[in-house]
């Protein structure tokens, strides 16, 4: 009877002193940033409005901090390039705010959004344009979808890959 109270109390113990270390620590958002951190290399297809595409090659760049990262994205083809910085920060509870600048395109916005399970929903406004920006990441494999109105581009979707 002793060993099941002992055995008892040492658990009700291990349960309040986890508990207690999940309240003491901040939230964390549900995608793991540390894992976007590198350098990341792929392909993609980028629609333009005139209903034409262009296969694209692409090179992003993510440097992570404690609360955000900082997104550096370079995509080319013979007819087209795109050259975009993303400077996010991530809330508790997995809000994604900052700014976004496509210096190909000279336009620039805001970036409101989410964490999810694995990756990112972004909303990017600027003066003329708006996109959705889906990010679906792993350890060593993304894909991202832009959707944007205003431009003379009217999707880029890649797939990239850094192991």
């Amino acid at each position: 009877m002793l060993v099941i109270q002992a055995r008892l109390v040492h658990a009700v113990r291990a349960g309040c002193v986890a508990v207690l270390g999940m309240l003491s620590q901040p939230a964390v958002a549900a995608v793991n940033i540390q894992e976007l951190a590198g350098y990341w290399t792929g392909t993609g297809k980028v629609v333009l409005a005139n209903g034409s595409s262009e296969n694209v090659k692409c090179v992003v760049i993510y440097k992570v901090s404690a609360t955000g990262f900082r997104q550096n994205i370079r995509c080319a083809s013979q007819g087209f390039s795109f050259n975009g910085t993303a400077e996010l920060e991530i809330a508790q509870g997995g809000a994604v705010s900052g700014n976004w600048i496509e210096n190909t395109y000279s336009a620039k916005g805001d970036v409101t959004g989410k964490t999810t399970d694995n990756g990112f929903t972004l909303s990017i406004s600027g003066a003329t344009f708006t996109a959705v920006m889906d990010a679906k990441t792993t350890a060593c494999r993304q894909t991202l979808d832009i959707v944007p109105t205003g431009l003379e581009v009217s999707r880029i979707s890649l797939g990239l890959g850094k192991c």
